[in-house]
């Protein structure tokens, strides 16, 4: 027989969600809604035998039907959960006996949390351990009473009992901490409160518990506590390297404040109260003292009334940082728009070089510029300076998304710590040498010279009244109003590097001493020292990076007649063109007392070239990535 399929209807899109729609209809009115559109089933098996649930209440009655009727349970049946109960009498006379009720079919999610939890892995708990009244229990609406009822069952924990959060919360405060709210329901894992066996997970968990709730700054108002706690925990060393991800190697808000008893610190019992602080802290410092524990944990330096001096620490170095930024980097941006223009000028006119470098005679002849006791002590000076402020970085913007790559680069935070201060010791001993240097060069009258006219003479660092010249004079060149000044051995910009290095010794060097052993300077100094030191280190160090990233890069390497970069330093030479354009009065003198000649010398040979080409160019670019790194930190530590 031939069969015509032209007969059915083509199809569509319509015919099949109106097919599916009667399908789910249909099933609907077959087997109930819940069993359709739910994945959780309430299963309400009623056979013949069991029709009436008071049939069950005749033996198992340890609880009415009435109080079952109104417990959270009371619209299911028993045979929702007591599901394999198919024949009441056989059931009655002990020859069919239930299996254990399986709660997922109802809690799936809670269930699934609940298989991986201590109490289920290695307490072989089941649901009903703690849910001992499951037939007449009702909704408990978020009574977080009831959860302190339950857990002290078993955890007959004193000190959480006695502490501020349980009491707040037995009087009715939804908001202070019960044991669900930082170990959760169901969930609960040894690794959450075990610091000795788990350290690392353990002060993660109760930080993340703790910041939870002490970092919403409106629960935090309305209960009357600090709302700034969380951010002045962060800035300190603890915050900041658990916040780069190594929280094994400092303290977390659990070693300082306890897990349970968690009291205010005026009161005798708490952690943190005064009597307490020196054996809390003794913890991980063995050699705390009573000036040790005066130091800030969570000092807020933007309260005036509350931390005057650190207030006022914070704005003298922030007015410094600007003062000098937005100085030289309005002067380093007139310097370039002066010099990029006059190259400019020669470049429209068709000359190659200066017109006035013609008009030398041997121009290209090469004269010592700096001896090589001074390019190796520079040379180690970079080495220790980019050392310090790589590892010194991730620490100052924790929170930016490269921190904790350079960390991890460093081979993690003790690691980084080393070269910091390994990098600080050889700073600290390049810089009592160049010292001594000094004060070699005051008192060294082998040219009859006396020790004033060596500190102000023109081969001195030391500023002379010509170096407040010299600046108008710039300052007058910049916008077209006089020549350019003719400069001796130094120029003020290069006294005011040298010089910064020894604000910034007695400032960055003093501070971290300070920090680099915080239980010795505790034996002289109070601990309230150490927020000072931190604040002076942090931000003089950053203004050190930030200066010579910009202005010292521009002034030795950027200026368009040196761009990219000028090798001097590391040859220790230059030639007589650039020598008489940079230093004309020098040259002058040099030649008028008859030591010029002493000067001269061969041109540096292709392997000092390489050298100095390749390794300066490594290190500008490292400056320039770290500028980055600095701009970056400082974007995020705003936001």
């Amino acid at each position: 027989m031939q069969l015509d399929f032209q007969v059915l209807p083509p199809i569509s899109r319509k015919n099949v969600f109106w097919s599916a729609c009667l399908f789910i209809f249909f099933s609907a009115l077959v087997f109930g809604p819940t069993t359709v559109f739910s994945k959780t089933v309430t299963l309400d098996v009623k056979h013949e035998e069991i029709y009436d649930e008071n049939q069950c209440l005749e033996c198992h009655d340890s609880f009415s039907a009435e109080e079952f009727a109104d417990s959270s349970h009371g619209s299911n049946s028993c045979t929702s959960c007591h599901v394999d109960i198919i024949d009441i009498e056989k059931h009655a006379e002990g020859i069919h006996r239930p299996r254990a009720v399986d709660c997922s079919i109802c809690h799936e999610r809670i269930a699934a949390e609940y298989e991986t939890s201590y109490h289920k892995l290695h307490q072989d708990m089941d649901c009903s351990a703690c849910h001992t009244d499951i037939h007449t229990a009702g909704i408990w609406n978020r009574d977080k009473t009831k959860i302190i009822e339950k857990c002290t069952v078993c955890h007959e924990n004193d000190d959480y009992v006695a502490s501020g959060h349980d009491a707040a919360a037995l009087r009715g405060n939804t908001d202070s901490a019960v044991c669900s709210d930082c170990h959760g329901l169901h969930n609960t894992r040894r690794l959450h409160t075990d610091l000795d066996r788990y350290p690392e997970e353990a002060r993660i968990f109760y930080n993340v518990t703790c910041i939870r709730c002490h970092g919403d700054k409106e629960m935090m108002k309305r209960n009357n506590l600090s709302t700034t706690v969380v951010d002045t925990y962060e800035h300190t060393y603890h915050g900041k390297i658990q916040k780069l991800g190594y929280a094994t190697h400092v303290a977390g808000c659990a070693d300082c404040h306890t897990y349970h008893n968690i009291l205010p610190q005026s009161d005798p019992k708490s952690a943190i109260h005064p009597d307490n602080l020196v054996k809390n802290c003794g913890k991980c410092h063995p050699k705390a003292n009573a000036n040790f524990v005066t130091y800030k944990a969570h000092a807020d330096f933007h309260d005036r009334k509350e931390n005057p001096v650190l207030f006022w620490t914070v704005v003298t170095m922030t007015t410094l940082l600007v003062a000098v930024f937005v100085f030289f980097w309005v002067h380093t941006l007139l310097w370039w728009r002066k010099t990029y223009w006059a190259n400019q000028r020669l470049r429209s006119k068709g000359y190659i070089i200066d017109p006035h470098i013609a008009k030398i005679e041997n121009p290209g002849e090469y004269y010592t510029r700096f001896p090589v006791s001074q390019r190796f002590m520079h040379f180690i000076l970079i080495v220790s300076f980019f050392g310090l402020v790589l590892s010194g970085l991730p620490l100052k913007f924790s929170g930016a998304p490269w921190a904790q790559a350079v960390v991890g680069f460093l081979g993690g935070a003790s690691a980084a710590g080393f070269i910091h201060r390994f990098m600080a010791a050889i700073l600290i001993v390049l810089f009592l040498i160049a010292f001594l240097l000094c004060i070699r060069f005051l008192f060294d009258k082998k040219n009859g010279e006396t020790f004033w006219k060596r500190l102000f003479g023109p081969d001195s660092l030391c500023p002379r009244i010509k170096d407040w010249h010299d600046f108008t004079g710039m300052g007058r060149w910049f916008v077209g109003m006089g020549p350019m000044p003719k400069f001796d051995r130094w120029t003020y910009w290069e006294k005011f590097d040298f010089i910064a290095v020894f604000w910034g010794m007695f400032a960055i060097g003093l501070s971290g001493i300070i920090l680099w052993a915080p239980d010795v300077t505790a034996r002289i100094l109070p601990g309230w020292i150490f927020n000072i030191a931190i604040i002076i280190h942090s931000d003089e160090a950053m203004l050190a990076a930030g200066f010579i990233f910009t202005v010292h890069f521009f002034n030795t390497h950027f200026i368009p007649s040196k761009f990219p970069m000028d090798t001097v330093i590391f040859t220790g030479k230059f030639q007589k063109y650039k020598f008489l354009e940079e230093k004309p009065l020098h040259y002058d003198r040099l030649e008028k007392e008859g030591r010029l000649d002493k000067f001269k010398t061969e041109g540096p040979d292709i392997i000092t070239n390489l050298f100095s080409s390749g390794i300066g160019l490594v290190f500008i670019a490292l400056g320039m990535v770290m500028l980055v790194f600095i701009f970056v930190g400082l974007f995020f530590s705003s936001h």
